[in-house]
C-alpha cells in the first residue's frame, strides 16, 4: 500500500513541479517520508503519535524537494508543504481544549 501510495505521490509531484526536477529525484527525496511512515503504522503508534511523525516526515520531504530542485519551486508548493502541519496543530488545538471542557 505505501509503495503504491509513494509511487502515484511521486508522479503527482513531477507533474506539478517544473521539468528540471525528475520524478527520479522527488522519489529519493520522498522515500525516508514514506518508510517512516510505514514502520509507524506497522509499529501501530498512537493515532496523535502517528499523526505528528507523519507531517514532520512530509515537511521534511518538502524541505528536501526544494533542497534539490535546480530552480525555484512554484509558491503553492510552501503551501502544500506547511498544511499539513498546521492541521495536525488545529486538531492537538482542539483536542485539548475539548478534555479541558470535559475535566473543568
Amino acid at each position: 500500500m505505501f509503495a503504491a501510495l509513494w509511487l502515484l505521490g511521486s508522479m503527482v509531484l513531477d507533474y506539478v513541479t517544473p521539468k528540471e526536477l525528475t520524478v527520479y529525484m522527488i522519489a529519493a527525496a520522498t522515500a525516508p517520508a514514506v518508510v517512516g511512515t510505514a514502520l509507524a503504522y506497522y509499529l501501530r503508534f498512537p493515532t496523535i503519535d502517528f499523526v505528528l511523525i507523519l507531517a514532520t516526515l512530509w515537511l521534511i520531504a518538502a524541505f528536501t524537494l526544494e533542497w534539490i530542485s535546480p530552480v525555484p519551486l512554484p509558491g503553492f508548493m510552501i503551501g502544500a508543504a506547511v498544511a499539513p502541519a498546521l492541521i495536525v496543530g488545529a486538531i492537538l488545538r482542539w483536542h485539548r481544549y475539548r478534555s479541558r471542557q470535559r475535566s473543568g
